[in-house]
């Protein structure tokens, strides 16, 4: 391998890691990985790249690239939710250190090991800088591993448009803000996520706000414009998992959901379910669908359109067939923004605020907390009104997305032949990140 010439510069056929929480089946992890595997082919066509995931196995079959597990040990439902700690003392503690810990240092070597044959590694989007689903010992234990490794080698280390928060614990904040802190590139989705680090003692004025990863991704194959089965235009909808937490929430938002479908197709649409998380969302539109056969509204194309969506490529064919995308899914919306198609957003977290808003759309914009069909039908009825008015201004602000991470990749990755205007494009995201193309009345 040609060795760099200098701190900055990328050798001639780099190895590039990246590290998220792919292989899980949730589509829009997936599309991240895809857009920056294509981003990094397209600077470098001889790199070399690696994964560290939470599913090697999957990684290597949808990626193509090859890749290891993040984790020495796997963290079932169990760990994550406190059993682990609700078990007896003493056979907790002969199972961290007689199970645990010469896992864990294994793991370490290994890793070291892969990281050494490495120029970069890559922490990309995938919602982990964070504790509130994992605790301190999940993600930020795995960041601070992998982090701390490629410092050791001397291995540049790079954040990617993360998404960042909340972050509880004090053993979390501690990892992840070192972490942090051994980074020569660090970016994040959007003005929120740079404020919470800022709101907790991390300096981030050297770092940048830009586009999600899948902005990037490339759309080529995919159809353009809209499609109808017979006379019928198609609406997607987006039916994620509500969780069992709070099971007279989740029925309320399904009954929401049937509501709006029935006045759909009442209206001359069709509609199509579409999901976000494979493992996850697939329970939940059956259960919808199910909700749907006992209300006796129609569940057979061309009313309602259900099918598998097992890749990214599937889920982008889905959604380029569609008029416009309606969902509490933050990839749902991101995919239908880069096809173009304008989108309503039910929201639950501040990132699906930050994306809508930046591209416009903030009047589009519902909590989806006390959601009700009459609001999602209103504010649909004002899509209808603008739709035409919107398409233009989403194809001009997914190009100047576009062009942002053109100059991004080319910050932090080097090209031979980086351009001003690119350099001209992240300049000017940074300076604005969030000024809307749509002005609210």
């Amino acid at each position: 391998m040609t060795k760099r010439s200098g701190p900055d510069e990328m050798p001639e056929s780099p190895r590039i890691a990246f590290y998220g929480n792919f292989g899980v089946g949730n589509l829009g992890n997936e599309a991240t990985l895809q857009a920056i595997i294509e981003r990094t082919q397209r600077r470098w066509p001889d790199a070399r790249m690696l994964c560290f995931c939470t599913d090697p196995e999957d990684v290597r079959a949808r990626h193509h690239i090859a890749a290891l597990r993040a984790q020495a040990v796997d963290r079932g439902a169990a760990e994550t939710s406190g059993a682990a700690k609700r078990r007896g003392g003493l056979t907790r503690i002969f199972r961290i250190a007689f199970k645990r810990i010469p896992l864990e240092l294994m793991h370490w070597v290994k890793c070291f090991g892969a990281l050494s044959r490495t120029d970069m590694l890559i922490v990309a989007g995938t919602g982990i800088v964070c504790d509130y689903t994992t605790g301190p010992m999940g993600y930020p234990y795995d960041i601070f591993k992998l982090s701390t490794l490629a410092a050791l080698c001397r291995v540049k280390l790079a954040f990617l448009s993360v998404g960042v928060g909340p972050i509880h614990h004090p053993l979390s904040r501690l990892m992840l803000k070192w972490s942090l802190s051994l980074a020569s590139h660090r970016s994040y989705r959007d003005e929120a996520s740079k404020q919470y680090l800022e709101g907790i003692g991390f300096g981030t004025k050297r770092d940048c706000v830009c586009p999600d990863a899948v902005f990037g991704l490339a759309t080529g194959a995919v159809a353009s414009g809209v499609s109808s089965v017979g006379r019928r235009r198609i609406v997607g909808l987006g039916i994620k998992d509500y969780g069992s937490a709070a099971p007279a929430e989740a029925r309320a938002y399904l009954d929401t959901m049937a509501d709006f479908v029935a006045w759909l197709q009442g209206h001359g649409y069709g509609v199509r379910l579409l999901i976000g998380d494979i493992r996850y969302d697939t329970a939940a539109i059956e259960q919808f669908v199910g909700v749907l056969k006992n209300r006796g509204i129609p569940t057979a194309p061309p009313l309602l359109i259900v099918e598998p969506a097992p890749t990214v490529e599937e889920l982008l064919r889905q959604i380029s067939e569609t008029e416009a995308v309606i969902s509490a899914r933050y990839h749902n919306l991101v995919l239908a923004l880069i096809q173009g198609k304008p989108v309503i957003a039910l929201s639950d977290h501040g990132k699906l605020n930050s994306v809508v808003t930046e591209f416009g759309l903030g009047r589009y914009l519902l909590p989806l907390k006390n959601l009700t069909a009459d609001a999602l039908i209103d504010r649909f009825k004002q899509l209808e009104t603008d739709v035409e008015g919107l398409r233009p201004r989403l194809k001009a602000k997914l190009e100047t997305y576009r062009r942002a991470l053109d100059g991004l990749y080319a910050t932090f990755l080097g090209e031979p032949n980086v351009t001003a205007r690119e350099h001209r494009a992240l300049d000017s995201l940074v300076e604005s990140p969030a000024a809307p193309l749509i002005q609210k009345e």
